[in-house]
């Protein structure tokens, strides 16, 4: 019981050191990128946030720290990725984080199909290669390597598109209908903090687009007969004098 109690109190002292150094450094997040992306990592693979009276670490991030949820999630989701395949913070501090946040939306779990050679290969080994060679590519290279190991390519390659509406339309129609649409759809897995993911609104939609598709009401029409006729009417040249 001694010795339970004196962990339990190494670790609350832990995540106290841990909290007052995050709320410092998020005062000048440039200059202490990766100081505050490894005790993110810490507080998330450790649960701390819970213990602190938050949801989760982008939670606390964003009400704490003033951080966007989504750059503490991907703060911490670089750590999570290079430490998997191998690497330590020495080995990747000199590349620019927006790389390196690139390169860990790949699954080290998981792996690639080659079609030259032939063999699935590890992700992982695919990540380390793409981090120690980070340095020598552009950004968008990288964006161009990743979008190969995750298999959008030809017809599966990712475009952006964006569109801007009404205050009252977004807020009335479009946010509504979104929301409902992914409650229907229920989780899309899980993050790395164990919490459900929602489908992106990408996904939400391309099922509108496929519903409007899928509806017989909005088939086109066939031609009247009229309409037939008058389509097939092709007049002759006027005669020369």
């Amino acid at each position: 019981m001694e010795e339970t109690a004196i962990h339990g109190e190494a670790v609350a002292g832990r995540a106290a050191k841990v909290r007052k150094t995050l709320k410092a450094l998020s005062q000048n997040v440039n200059a202490s990128t990766f100081d505050l992306a490894e005790l993110l990592y810490e507080a998330q693979e450790n649960n701390y946030p819970s213990d602190w009276g938050y949801k989760n670490l982008a939670d606390y991030a964003a009400q704490e720290l003033g951080l966007k949820a989504r750059k503490a999630q991907y703060l911490a989701r670089v750590v999570k990725v290079y430490r998997a395949v191998g690497l330590t913070r020495e080995n990747v501090e000199s590349i620019h984080i927006s790389k390196l946040r690139e390169i860990a939306t790949l699954d080290p779990n998981g792996s690639w199909y080659d079609p030259e050679k032939k063999l699935n290969i590890p992700m992982a080994d695919c990540i380390l290669d793409l981090i120690l060679e980070a340095n020598n590519l552009t950004l968008e290279q990288i964006k161009k390597l990743v979008a190969l190991h995750k298999g959008q390519v030809g017809p599966d390659r990712r475009i952006i598109r964006s569109y801007s509406t009404n205050e009252s339309a977004w807020e009335n129609v479009i946010k509504k209908a979104m929301e409902l649409t992914r409650r229907k759809l229920g989780s899309a897995g899980r993050d790395d903090e164990g919490n459900a993911k929602e489908y992106h609104d990408g996904v939400i939609i391309e099922m509108w687009a496929a519903g409007v598709l899928a509806d017989p009401h909005n088939k086109e029409s066939e031609p009247l007969p009229e309409e037939q006729n008058a389509k097939k009417f092709v007049p002759l040249p006027e005669e020369t004098i």
